[in-house]
């Protein structure tokens, strides 16, 4: 029994290998499958793959029209008031913050120089600037026109301070003599007898010094 088996398993063995050699070799010796052929190429229909659409047919938009006439969720039934229209800024007024810094006239001609906006600005007569027209000039003052309104600008007067009226004056002005300081406290020694020259020189006061006249154009005062 043993016997049979083992050739039963070699039979089967020897028909194993005649099955592999013919799944790998063709008839001439040659390996099957040893070159890569690519496959043959498919087109897509993707107007196939689209669903079907409905035709384009007439609708009553009579019902859509009376919706928006009388909507279901308010109390009047009436639709809501158009928004007011948007409205345009002011424009701004950099005039009420100019500052006039001079006045020129001339035979025929006039001006002002007009810091505004932090820049110096110079506008001739009926001359405009910022939507503002130069009318006229009285002296220090200047008017303004724009729309029926009117503004009047006035040149400031410069203060005069110390350094200017000195550099005014012909002469010069002097310059404050400066107070003497107190003299410094001296410490007095113990008690001597009274007499001595030191006791003498204690009490005796200390004299300010006197400042040194100012003299103007060689002369003195």
């Amino acid at each position: 029994m043993r016997r049979h088996a083992m050739q039963i398993l070699l039979l089967a063995n020897v028909t194993l290998v005649f099955v592999l050699l013919w799944l790998w070799f063709l008839p001439d010796g040659s390996l099957r499958n040893a070159h890569w052929q690519p496959p043959e190429a498919r087109k897509a229909d993707l107007a196939n793959m689209l669903p079907s659409l409905p035709g384009v047919g007439s609708a009553d938009t009579s019902q859509f029209v009376a919706m928006l006439d009388r909507p279901l969720f308010t109390i009047t039934r009436r639709p809501p008031p158009p928004p007011p229209p948007p409205q345009a800024p002011p424009p701004s007024d950099n005039l009420s913050t100019a500052r006039l810094s001079g006045v020129y006239q001339g035979e025929g001609v006039g001006g002002i120089i007009l810091s505004i906006a932090g820049k110096d600005r110079r506008v001739r007569l009926n001359e405009a600037i910022e939507g503002w027209t130069l009318q006229a000039i009285t002296g220090r003052d200047v008017a303004f026109t724009r729309g029926g309104q009117r503004r009047v600008l006035t040149l400031p007067r410069a203060a005069l301070t110390a350094e200017a009226s000195q550099a005014a004056s012909p002469l010069g002005a002097a310059k404050p003599i400066p107070k003497p300081s107190p003299p410094p406290s001296v410490r007095r020694p113990p008690e001597s007898p009274a007499g001595t020259p030191a006791d003498v020189a204690e009490q005796s006061p200390v004299a300010p010094k006197v400042p040194p006249k100012a003299t103007f154009g060689g002369g003195r005062r």
